[in-house]
């Protein structure tokens, strides 16, 4: 009797902190520029602009995170700008002025139904130099332009979705990607078989321990 109640009570305890966990919210990227941030590539004066390339501005982004240093002062008052290629604003965002240095998040808007974004502006206020995080590199096509100057490398702009969001809620998402990458017969439906085929191993061995112990 003995135990069974403290193979019940471990069982409890598992799901338990797999609902737990599970439940646990945070924001959700969505997508980034393929780049990461291992370095400081750049160094913007205050009242300066940087621009680069960017990749297509996913549909759901709704913020952007940029590792920024400020020398331990205040982040000035930031501003970013997307733009399609006849230089049309097709998302923008305002970062005020005080927050701390690191990867700091600015809010962006969009205008609806403008085409896929080329090109991206960030705007630095203050009057103090700052460094912001990317890959370093040579001058290319790809590559930054400070004050209309070309730089080598290209900061990295990481974007994420309004709100935040449990692994509950990305069920359907894991579920689709987890075929991805496998054999044409896998698909939607191997992730919750297999997640069947482990509930069942672990009710057989439950079961077996508890005639073995008893």
């Amino acid at each position: 009797m003995r135990v069974r109640v403290a193979l019940g009570v471990a069982l409890v305890l598992v799901a338990g902190t797999l609902i737990l966990d599970m439940s646990g919210r945070a924001p959700r990227t969505a997508g980034s520029d393929h780049s990461s941030s291992p370095v400081f590539a750049a160094t913007v004066p205050g009242g300066g602009v940087l621009c680069q390339p960017s990749p297509i501005l996913s549909g759901d982004a709704a913020r952007v995170q940029v590792l920024i240093g400020t020398y331990g002062r205040p982040v000035p008052d930031l501003l970013i700008r997307f733009t399609d290629p006849a230089g049309t604003e097709i998302a923008a965002g305002h970062l005020q002025a005080g927050a701390r240095e690191g990867y700091v998040t600015i809010p962006i808007s969009r205008v609806h139904g403008a085409p896929a974004p080329t090109n991206v502006c960030l705007r630095v206020g203050g009057s103090s130099n700052v460094v912001l995080g990317g890959e370093s590199g040579s001058v290319n096509a790809g590559s930054e332009f400070v004050d209309g100057k070309p730089q080598p490398g290209r900061i990295s702009l990481f974007y994420l979705r309004r709100g935040e969001e449990s692994w509950w809620q990305l069920l359907p998402t894991l579920t689709r990607r987890f075929g991805f990458g496998k054999a044409s017969l896998f698909g939607d439906w191997t992730l919750p078989v297999l997640a069947a085929l482990l509930l069942g191993v672990w009710v057989s061995a439950v079961r077996l321990l508890s005639k073995e112990l008893t």
